[in-house]
C-alpha cells in the first residue's frame, strides 16, 4: 500500500467525525448571533411636564380666585352700607391683589397666583369683620373671641420677621402692616373692657397680617414687583 493510498484511507475514515465536530467547535449561525451582544436600542428622552403648567395647579390656582371674587363682592356689598376707612382701605388692597393674582395666571405664574388670590380673600375677610362690626351683624363669640389679640400679635410678629429677612420696607405688604399696627393700637386686651369692636379689629388684623404674608411669598415666586426693597 502506497503512503498515498494510505493517507486517503485515514482521511476517509475520519470525515465523518470532523463532520459531527464541526457545528460543536464553530457554533450554529442562530447560537453565534444569541451569543453576539445587540447594541442598545435608543430611546426618546421622557418628556417631563413642568410642574407650573399641570392642569392640576391651573385649576387650583382658579379655583382660588373664584373663592377670592366670591369674598371681595361680599365686602363690597357691605361697602355700600358701611364707612369705615379702614375696611374701605382694605377692600382696595384686597382688589388690587385680585387683579395681580389675574395678572399672574394669565401670564402661567400659578403659585405666585394662588398666594395673591389667598391675600385677596383675607383682606376681603378683614373688611367683611370691620363692616360686619359696624353694622351691628356680629354673631355669638367663640373661642377665639378673647384669644384674637393675642393671635394677631403672632402673625404681625411674624410678618415683621419676614419682613426684616427680606429687607422690605416699603409698598403694598409695609402698608399692610401699618394698617395691622393701627388695628391692634386700638385694642384693650383687659378682659373687664374688652368689647366686640376689639373682637372685630383684632380679627381684621389677623386677616390683614395673614394676607401681607401671602403676598411676601408671591413676590418670591416672582409673581408680583410692586414690593419695593431698601
Amino acid at each position: 500500500m502506497t503512503i498515498r493510498s494510505s493517507f486517503a484511507r485515514a482521511l476517509g475514515c475520519s470525515l465523518p467525525i470532523l463532520v459531527l465536530l464541526t457545528p460543536l467547535v464553530l457554533g450554529s449561525p442562530a447560537q453565534a448571533q444569541r451569543g453576539r451582544r445587540s447594541a442598545p436600542e435608543a430611546t426618546a428622552p421622557l418628556q417631563v411636564q413642568p410642574t407650573w403648567q399641570r392642569p392640576r395647579d391651573l385649576e387650583r390656582a382658579s379655583r382660588d380666585l373664584a373663592k377670592a371674587q366670591r369674598h371681595l363682592a361680599e365686602a363690597s356689598f357691605l361697602s355700600q352700607r358701611g364707612s369705615s376707612p379702614e375696611a374701605a382701605r382694605l377692600l382696595e388692597h384686597g382688589q388690587e391683589s385680585f387683579t395681580n393674582a389675574q395678572a399672574s395666571l394669565e401670564a402661567g405664574n400659578f403659585f405666585a397666583a394662588r398666594e395673591q388670590a389667598k391675600a385677596a380673600e383675607n383682606l376681603a375677610k378683614a373688611a367683611k369683620v370691620l363692616y360686619e362690626a359696624e353694622l351691628g351683624f356680629m354673631g355669638r363669640p367663640g373661642r377665639s373671641f378673647f384669644e384674637a389679640p393675642f393671635r394677631a400679635q403672632e402673625y404681625l410678629s411674624r410678618l415683621q420677621a419676614e419682613m426684616a429677612f427680606a429687607n422690605i420696607n416699603s409698598g403694598s405688604v409695609s402698608d399692610l402692616q401699618n394698617q395691622v399696627q393701627n388695628l391692634l393700637g386700638d385694642v384693650s386686651t383687659d378682659p373687664s373692657s374688652y368689647t366686640f369692636a376689639d373682637y372685630s379689629r383684632s380679627k381684621a388684623a389677623l386677616y390683614s397680617a395673614r394676607a401681607a404674608l401671602h403676598l411676601l411669598a408671591a413676590e418670591r415666586l416672582g409673581g408680583m414687583t410692586t414690593l419695593t426693597r431698601r
